[in-house]
């Protein structure tokens, strides 16, 4: 069964995940905000560093911004995968860090002396207002760029100001053609928060886990994309030593 997307054509952005792209008919429409809803253990980051990973390789200026974990971490992770050297990955990403910030003044002193004089200015950095200005930034080519994850905003913010932040990114989306990724954890918010998300962005895919017997099976259900028709489908998926790779044809159950 063909599960690909039924859509009207035109220019497509590759996300980087091969199977994904043939599934949509080649990627995404330039200037899509695409919501990734996944419980944790689901592979969402592992999705997000694969789709910096294919920023690269189409040759796009990146941003990863990380409120939940190290950027040093994440570079190393993408290193794991075979995306890159770690070194390398830190100089070619402009990666954005909304994690240290957050424990410099709970920290122990013993624990941050060694901590850069532009590092120490970052501890007075307000998270919401790092956010608006990394999505606003101006970049002089094509670009694309992580919101990794949109959960600790919920969790900080009050709901207005972190969709009034979306819908920025989404504008500058629209008028730069660059493409969005945001992850957000399922479960966490209530479903007036969720549905809220969902409806500002131009796509949602969210990444489903289910056991059967002794085994834990994987699937991604793409509920929309921007100008094209979803398919009626989930689509399984596998978390490899090569990322998330996509099932291409249909398992018989």
């Amino acid at each position: 069964m063909d599960y690909s997307f039924d859509g009207t054509g035109g220019y497509r952005i590759p996300t980087g995940i091969s199977g994904l792209d043939v599934q949509l008919g080649g990627g995404v429409p330039p200037g899509t905000t695409i919501l990734l809803l996944a419980e944790p253990g689901a592979g969402s980051e592992i999705f997000a560093q694969q789709f910096v990973y294919g920023g690269l390789i189409n040759n796009d200026e990146v941003f990863y911004l990380s409120s939940e974990h190290p950027v040093q971490e994440i570079a190393s992770e993408m290193e794991g995968f075979g995306w890159g050297k770690k070194d390398e990955l830190m100089d070619k990403i402009n990666f954005v860090d909304a994690y240290a910030p957050r424990f410099y003044n709970v920290l122990p002193k013993e624990l941050i002396s060694n901590t850069s004089a532009k590092d120490f200015l970052k501890q007075g950095t307000d998270s919401l207002n790092l956010l608006k200005s990394t999505v606003t930034k101006k970049h002089d080519g094509k670009y694309r760029g992580v919101i990794d994850s949109i959960s600790f905003f919920l969790r900080s913010y009050e709901l207005n100001d972190v969709v009034e932040a979306i819908e920025i990114m989404s504008s500058v989306g629209k008028l730069s053609g660059a493409v969005h990724l945001i992850l957000m954890t399922s479960g966490m918010h209530d479903s007036v928060v969720e549905n809220t998300l969902k409806h500002v962005c131009d796509g949602v895919i969210e990444f489903r886990m289910k056991e059967r017997g002794s085994e834990v099976e994987y699937s991604i259900l793409i509920r929309k994309i921007r100008g094209m028709i979803a398919p009626k489908k989930t689509i399984s998926y596998s978390l490899t030593t090569k990322g998330v790779e996509l099932e291409t044809t249909t398992r018989v159950l």
